[in-house]
């Protein structure tokens, strides 16, 4: 077997990097080249966060969501009359609320009043605003029904605060109905006993006077005018009563007005924080840089310590920013406000009404007076005090039945609100769902683990695998060598196996790719540390065992190699007999039957001047027609433009591109540039260190290595 020389990379590399580079037609393959290159690391990703999000799940404290169902409106089978009670101005309250959207009713109910009265109500430990926090109120689309749900520790707990709350919000609006008849009721209450005094004092006065007068009647016509005289009176008292009343109600509804606010948040806006989108796209650029950074240097250089800095001051910020911040707030008029603001309209209405027919029942009585004074002072008498007695009673009678009337109206009050579904411990929803916050993770998971691989393999730059090299540079791979180091080959002679079998591959893809026989080849790369010469010695060593004679020469003037790796000197080479001190068989060294080197004899100071003249052509044209196969070690294209000159004068060209190290946009421009020179003898591509090739047939080779026979004419 053929020994392999292990690829020694050298001490300077080729910078890496970002490459910013525009969408391509192959970036779908290229993607999913990736997602198979790197198939742990997403699937680490994937499970780590659906394990991240299934323990948070397990470990954070259960919620409930109990859910009632409420419909605004009275509801009954008939409507129209819903609303006829015996004060107007309450038919007048509940026609204006009843008319009130679901949406309306969703801002209404929460209100921090319904939120203290439920807290009161239940022993809560805490405030009327907190518990809002728990509460969430919003109509049903297209419908007018609402879903009223109150988020708790407890299946229990959620369902009795739920229904709680719709009580008290429905007990709210009840409140709401009859406040008017409460303030009617309050009036009443002081008038009434006055009323009664007035009635029992002109009964009194009246029995006194028939006592002692002995008159228990008067004539038709006293009786007319004095009649038509208490009638008045009355009508004017009674204004006097219904104005005092109307101002003690607009009093008490001008007091409501003022603790209720004109307008109310109809709808909050909430917005993802901006500053946070960019504090994360900004983290994200960090740390692609700082890992291309520690693929360059230590972690005590000046540029990663800078990067870790700069990653860790933006992971502070980020920490103090919220997710989420309030947008503007939509304000609607507050219903409850408006329907205030009519009831005091109205009552103003009625004051001005009962002022203006007071004055003329004022006049009308003023009139009157004259024919009272003409009428006998005891019939007069007499007629007045039974008027007055019919008036105060009648008076208290009507003061009795408003004041029933708006007992009934108190007690009898008809909420807008009405629950038809109240919540139940065992509709209660638990929140976080395990099985719905895995299924989410999983999506999540998938799409940012693609991201991240996909960023990760966007931004380094490198050319990964054969499918890369067809991609990128519509280039054949004709031979993959895997990673191979001195220290792995002593731990697994199987990979010396797999090495020899692969530059044998090499030797036939080359001897039987062209329709005619190659004779000169050139082996060069995009850039140093591709492992060119390592690959051309390597080739050279199992070409020999195929060929009667090969040369190997290296044109490498700035970088030569080729003689280290041969254990010879390089005191006599390629550059004397370019000078003509010497020829062509002088300058040879053998290295293994069938195999010599022709080294570089030293460096050469204008090496692309040496390679661009008669001699050069003259000693590749000489060694051709000696050895059956010639192969030129050759400067790095990307690097030096010595190669190029050396290229155009071989009957084909070998790139070697380094897997996860040739970049991706120096191969490119090395292609572009070979064919921009018409160098069209390009054979193909040989990647090397190609770990996917050494994983696909490690256990193949592993378990025939005892077997692989010695190659002939190679030492073992």
């Amino acid at each position: 077997m053929p020994d392999i020389v292990p690829y020694q990379p050298h001490s300077l590399a080729t910078g890496g990097g970002a490459v910013a580079r525009g969408p391509q037609p192959h970036e779908f393959g290229r993607f999913w080249s990736a997602l198979l290159r790197h198939y742990r690391l997403f699937l680490g990703i994937v499970l780590g966060f659906v394990i991240l999000v299934g323990l948070l799940t397990a470990i954070t404290p259960k919620q409930y969501t109990a859910t009632a169902r409420l419909i605004p409106g009275s509801q009954g089978p008939d409507n129209s009359g819903q609303h006829d009670t015996a004060l107007p101005i309450l038919n007048a309250l509940l026609l204006q609320t009843s008319d009130q959207t679901a949406e309306t009713f969703a801002a209404l109910a929460q209100q921090e009043s319904i939120a203290d009265r439920v807290v009161a109500d239940q022993h809560l430990n805490i405030s009327g605003h907190a518990l809002l926090g728990h509460v969430s109120v919003k109509p049903v689309v297209n419908t007018e029904i609402l879903n009223l749900s109150v988020t708790w520790r407890s299946r229990e707990g959620s369902a009795r605060l739920t229904n709680a709350f719709a009580n008290a919000f429905i007990e709210s609006e009840r409140d709401f109905v009859r406040s008017q008849a409460n303030a009617a009721l309050g009036f009443l209450s002081t008038e009434m006993p006055n009323a009664e005094r007035d009635m029992r004092r002109a009964a009194s006065q009246l029995a006194q006077f028939q006592a002692a007068n002995g008159f228990v009647d008067s004539s038709s016509h006293t009786q007319d005018v004095v009649s038509h005289a208490s009638q008045i009176d009355g009508q004017i008292e009674t204004l006097q009563i219904d104005s005092r009343e109307a101002v003690a109600l607009l009093n008490n509804v001008r007091g409501q007005m003022g603790g209720t606010q004109a307008s109310i948040v109809n709808q909050r806006q909430v917005a993802v924080n901006p500053v946070l989108s960019d504090l994360r796209t900004k983290l994200a650029e960090v740390e692609v840089q700082l890992a291309q950074a520690r693929q360059q240097y230590t972690d005590q250089h000046p540029t990663v310590i800078a990067l870790t800095k700069q990653r860790d001051d933006l992971r502070a910020q980020i920490n103090s920013q919220p997710n989420f911040v309030e947008g503007g707030d939509v304000y609607a008029p507050n219903p409850v406000y408006e329907s205030l603001a009519q009831e005091a309209a109205q009552y103003e209405s009625r004051i001005d009404g009962d002022a203006a027919k007071l004055s003329e029942l004022r006049r009308e009585r003023a009139a009157l007076s004259p024919v009272l004074k003409a009428l006998p002072v005891q019939g007069m008498q007499l007629a007045a005090l039974q008027q007055r007695a019919t008036l105060t009673s009648n008076v208290y009678n009507a003061l009795q039945q408003k004041y029933n009337d708006a007992t009934i109206a108190r007690t009898t009050a008809i909420s807008d609100l009405t629950l038809i579904q109240p919540a139940t411990p065992e509709s209660a929803v638990s929140w976080p769902s395990l099985k719905i916050n895995l299924m989410v993770a999983l999506v999540v998971g998938i799409l940012l683990a693609s991201l991240i691989v996909f960023f990760l393999d966007y931004f380094q730059g490198t050319v990964r695998d054969a499918s890369d090299v067809k991609m990128m540079m519509g280039l054949p791979v004709i031979a993959s060598i895997p990673q191979f180091t001195s220290s792995n080959t002593r731990a697994l002679p199987w990979l010396k196996s797999m090495t020899v079998e692969s530059f044998l591959h090499l030797c036939i893809s080359l001897r039987l790719g062209k329709k005619r026989p190659l004779r000169t080849l050139a082996i060069t790369s995009p850039s140093k540390g591709d492992g060119k010469s390592t690959v051309a010695f390597n080739l050279a060593k199992s070409m020999a065992t195929i060929y009667p004679r090969v040369l190997l020469i290296d044109a490498d003037f700035r970088h030569p190699t080729l003689h280290e790796y041969a254990a010879r000197d390089n005191d006599f080479g390629l550059l004397q007999v370019l000078r003509g001190e010497c020829s062509l068989d002088t300058a040879v060294q053998g290295i293994v039957p069938q195999l010599d080197l022709l080294s570089t004899g030293g460096r050469e100071i204008m090496p692309v001047a040496a390679l661009q003249t008669e001699q050069f052509d003259a000693v590749v044209r000489e060694a051709a027609g000696r050895y059956s196969m010639v192969i030129i070690d050759t400067p790095a294209l990307g690097a030096v433009p010595d190669g190029y000159a050396i290229c155009s004068k071989t009957d084909g060209t070998a790139i070697v591109i380094a897997a996860n190290a040739t970049n991706e946009r120096v191969a490119q421009q090395v292609i572009e540039q070979l064919r921009s020179l018409a160098i069209e003898n390009i054979v193909g591509v040989v990647l090397n260190k190609d770990r996917q090739r050494l994983r696909d047939y490690s256990d193949y080779f592993a378990s025939s290595v005892e077997s692989t026979p010695t190659l002939p004419g190679a030492t073992s």
